[in-house]
This record gives structure tokens, sequence and C-alpha cells, in this order.
């Protein structure tokens, strides 16, 4: 009687070394996302197949398509992966970066640096394939860029002087910004990382100082009386 009912899971919900189906699912979803991002990140994606996943992962193709129907879909399950991380790691620095324009762009600059340097597949999969998978790989692209662009624009609206924020489109100001740090770090990454990531972050920095200058040298307006 004790052997028949110690298993109360249902019929089709059985554990397997004290594991349910469905986590099973999961950490094998996993694995498959591991694989993805070493043959995608150093084959890209126009020369990988399921297989070369399935042998990276070490699951058999059966496993692939109990995840996914499609290599978009696992490249696109590996990208958000990648989107999740970086920006849990720029919100983290940015807790403890000094409250003021410059004090929170550099560290968040300099995540997203070492985010690609620390591992180059990461750089493969999201600025350099993510244009040419799909829509839904570029539409999650344009989402992330959108993300980071709005976090710029609370940077701009501090650093561009009021006198001129009338003038400009600080919306196309911020896309224009995240757009020079991506193409920098791409270059970057072309280039195999060789300059030292303190002067790539200067780099990366001296833009915003421009507008600080203008900032601090922007005409006071008279006082009254």
């Amino acid at each position: 009687m004790d052997a028949a009912i110690s298993d109360s899971s249902p019929p089709n919900k059985r554990r397997y070394g004290g594991v349910l189906p469905e986590e099973r699912q999961r950490l094998r979803r996993a694995k498959l996302i591991d694989g993805a991002l070493e043959v995608f990140g150093t084959k890209g994606f126009h020369a990988t197949t399921v297989r070369e996943v399935c042998v990276a992962a070490h699951l058999t193709e059966r496993y692939f398509y109990e995840s996914f129907k499609t290599l978009p879909q696992l490249f696109l399950a590996t990208y958000a992966e990648l989107r999740e991380q970086l920006m849990a790691l720029t919100l983290a620095s940015l807790k403890q970066a000094e409250p003021t324009p410059l004090g929170m762009l550099e560290p968040a600059m300099r995540v997203f640096l070492e985010f690609i340097r620390d591992d180059p597949r990461r750089g493969r999969v999201m600025l350099v394939d993510s244009l040419g998978v799909n829509d839904e790989v570029a539409a999650l692209s344009g989402a992330t860029a959108r993300d980071y662009s709005a976090m710029m624009r609370q940077h701009l609206h501090l650093l561009v002087p009021k006198g001129r924020a009338a003038e400009i489109n600080l919306d196309l100001l911020a896309d224009g910004m995240i757009g020079l740090n991506v193409l920098l770090a791409s270059r970057w990454m072309q280039d195999g990382f060789k300059e030292p990531i303190d002067k790539v972050v200067k780099t990366n920095l001296l833009p915003y100082q421009g507008l600080l200058a203008l900032v601090d040298h922007e005409p006071k307006a008279p006082k009254a009386g």
C-alpha cells in the first residue's frame, strides 16, 4: 500500500532522479542556449546547423525540437538571454555609480565593453548577427537599443544646455549616441580588443564630455534688478 502511493505525482509528471519533467525540459532548453552561444558565437548564425548546436549541447536533435521549431527561434532565445544578462549587469553598476550624468555613463559603458570582451561570442550574437536573422530578432534588437536610448535620454536632459534643448530632438540624439557606442564597440571587437579598455571607455565618453562643456559655458541669464 505504501509503495503504491509513495509517488503522488500525476501519471504524466513522474519524477526522474527527483526532477519533474518540466524542470528537465527547462534544463535541456538552457543547455541548448549554451550550445547555441558556442556555435552562433564562433561560426555565425548562417553557418550553423541544428546538429552542431545539439552536439555542443550534448543533446540529441529530438530535444532540440522539444523546445524550438527552428534555428531562428533558438537564436532569438539566445539573444534574449544575453540581453537580460547585460541589462542586469548594467543596472547593478548604476546602483553603485556616482549620481552624476558622467558618473553613471562611465560604468554603464564599461559593463557593456567588458560584456563583449570577456566573451566575444556575445558580441558576435548581439552586434553582428542579430540584424540578419529575421524580422523577429531584428525587432528584439531594436527594442534593446530603445531601452538603452531611454536611459540615455535621462542623461542628455542634464547634459544638453536648456537653451539648446528646444532646438534639437533629444530622442534622435539619444538614438545616435547609442549607435555611436555600438559602432565603437563593434570596431573594438573586430580589432581583437587590442586597445586597453580604459582608453576605449575614455574615447566613448568624449562626446558626452563635450556636451557637458556646453553646459559649463552656456551664457548665464542676467540677474533681475
